[in-house]
């Protein structure tokens, strides 16, 4: 792998987990399923909106319902307001785009931005954002980590990632390549007998495998050491971090270069919540 890729998977891997290391985890394996595929995700697309709001907590569909309501009688422009809720939040937006890149869509982006009362901008920071219009665990495939969630819907739960899949911006795989690759190694692990998963990020071209389920009884809080018995066995069968099927070096001490290099294991992050 070359020096380009592995700076630029080191800002990825930050915002993959969060954090570092987290200071808990579980081992718990739910039954699953052989799957080679998405469906439930191929079944269901993605779009792309001009997002003007967004709400959360307690009667957030209700103020997004408002706030829709007042937009479609301030300008002919907003009449298609729509919104996207999910059990966490809703967010309010207008138009619907197979892709970024539609000029209509850039067109309404500018429109929006244009729109003004009393001389001063309505939304001044309208962006165009992608939608992934599943809401509930069965909308995933069996192989998606989200899946877990009908198992487990508010539980703070952390899974050990083992690889992960990108095209690091240089087009050289596309998103369905990156799904693939990704899928291919999660039903590899499964048929090796591992509880394994893949996850894909909605706004970026990345695909992670994951083996286990873990929560705070599996480390320790204060020393950081493994005390679950999967999660000790799952680290010693992947004792290295992969990017699209290789090592991923990262610095010994970033302060002090001339150190080197070090093989970087696998992260504990946390499952995502919807």
């Amino acid at each position: 792998m070359n020096a380009l890729k592995i700076m630029l998977f080191s800002a990825l891997l930050i915002e993959l987990a969060g954090c570092s290391t987290p200071q808990t985890s579980e081992n718990s394996a739910p039954s699953v399923r052989s799957q080679t595929s998405s469906e439930p995700q191929d079944r269901l697309s993605v779009v792309w909106g001009v997002l003007l709001n967004t709400f959360d907590g307690m009667g957030h569909e209700m103020a997004a319902q408002r706030m829709a309501q007042t937009c479609r009688s301030m300008s002919p422009i907003l009449n298609n307001t729509w919104i996207h809720s999910k059990r966490r939040g809703s967010s309010v937006l207008i138009g619907r785009f197979r892709a970024a890149e539609d000029p209509a869509a850039r067109r309404l982006l500018r429109d929006v931005r244009a729109i003004e009362r009393n001389g001063r901008a309505v939304f001044p920071r309208p962006m165009l954002v992608r939608i992934d219009p599943r809401k509930h665990p069965e909308d995933f495939g069996e192989m998606e980590l989200l899946r877990v969630r009908g198992l487990f819907p508010d539980q703070t739960l952390y899974t050990l990632q083992v690889e992960v899949w990108s095209d690091f911006g240089t087009g050289e795989l596309s998103a369905s390549q990156v799904r693939a690759r990704a899928e291919e190694v999660c039903a590899r692990l499964r048929r090796e007998g591992w509880t394994a998963y893949v996850h894909h990020e909605v706004d970026r071209v990345i695909s992670s495998v994951t083996v286990g389920l873990y929560d705070n009884r599996s480390i320790d809080a204060e020393s950081g050491l493994d005390l679950d018995a999967a999660l000790i066995r799952a680290r010693k069968r992947f004792p290295h971090h992969l990017v699209n099927g290789e090592e991923l070096q990262e610095p010994i001490d970033p302060r002090r270069p001339a150190l080197g290099t070090r093989r970087q294991a696998p992260q504990l992050v946390e499952v995502p919540k919807l």
